[in-house]
C-alpha cells in the first residue's frame, strides 16, 4: 500500500468506515509504523471531539419529549384528546407548546393558547389556559357547556370547590363563576366551551 493510499484511508479508518481488506491493510501498516499509529490516534481524538454530543437546552428537550409522548403532561394526553375531539399526535404537539414562552396575557395574570378542536367541537372555543399563582380567571357566563381538565396547579371556584391535576369539571349552559389559582404555582388547564363565554362583573353579594 502506497503512502498516498494510506493518507486517504487513515481518516476513514479513524471513523471506522473501512472494512475487509482495506481495514486489514491499514492495520498492518500501523503495526509497523509508530508514526502512523500516532497519527491514527490524533485523528480519532479529533473525530471524537467533533462528534461529542451536546445536550440540548432544557426547554427544547422538554418540547421534544412532549411531542413524542414522554412529556410531563403525557398522562393526561388521552383525556385531553377526548375532550377536544383530536387525535393523540396533535394533542402532543399542543402539550409541547406548553414548554415554550406563553403568549402575552389576555387578562391580568391569565394567558391562553387557542386551538381548533376536532369535528365534534366545531362550535366550541378550545384553549389551554394558564392562571398565574394567586391570579383569577375573571367572572364569566357560559353560553354553552364547558368541559375542563386541570393539568397542573390548583383551582378554586367561587363556591369553594377545588380542582387539582387530573380533575375535570363541567360547567352547564347559563352558569357563571370565576376561577382562582391557589397555592404557589400557576394553574394550567385545557377547556372546551361550546358557544364560548361572556366575561362580566361578579355580582355584588
Amino acid at each position: 500500500m502506497t503512502a498516498a493510499e494510506l493518507s486517504e484511508l487513515l481518516p476513514l479508518h479513524a471513523l471506522e468506515l473501512l472494512d475487509g481488506d482495506e481495514a486489514a491493510a491499514v492495520e498492518r501498516a500501523i503495526a509497523s509504523d509508530p508514526m502512523l499509529a500516532m497519527e491514527l490516534t490524533a485523528l480519532r481524538d479529533a473525530a471524537h471531539s467533533i462528534a461529542e454530543p451536546v445536550a440540548p437546552p432544557a426547554d427544547i428537550e422538554r418540547r421534544l419529549m412532549a411531542s413524542v409522548g414522554l412529556g410531563r403532561f403525557e398522562k393526561f394526553a388521552a383525556r385531553f384528546a377526548a375532550i377536544v375531539d383530536l387525535a393523540i399526535d396533535p394533542v402532543r404537539e399542543l402539550l409541547a407548546r406548553l414548554e415554550r414562552p406563553w403568549p402575552s396575557p389576555e387578562a391580568p395574570g391569565v394567558s391562553l393558547i387557542h386551538f381548533d378542536g376536532g369535528p365534534a367541537c366545531a362550535t366550541a372555543d378550545c384553549g389551554i389556559v394558564m392562571v398565574e399563582a394567586g391570579g383569577t380567571f375573571p367572572w364569566h357566563t357560559h353560553l354553552g357547556e364547558e368541559h375542563a381538565l386541570v393539568l397542573s396547579g390548583r383551582l378554586r371556584d367561587d363556591e369553594g370547590r377545588e380542582f387539582g391535576p387530573g380533575d375535570e369539571y363541567v360547567a352547564l349552559t347559563g352558569t357563571s363563576h370565576d376561577l382562582t389559582a391557589i397555592g404557589d404555582e400557576p394553574v394550567i388547564f385545557v377547556a372546551r366551551a361550546f358557544n364560548g363565554i361572556q366575561v362580566g362583573r361578579r355580582p355584588q353579594s
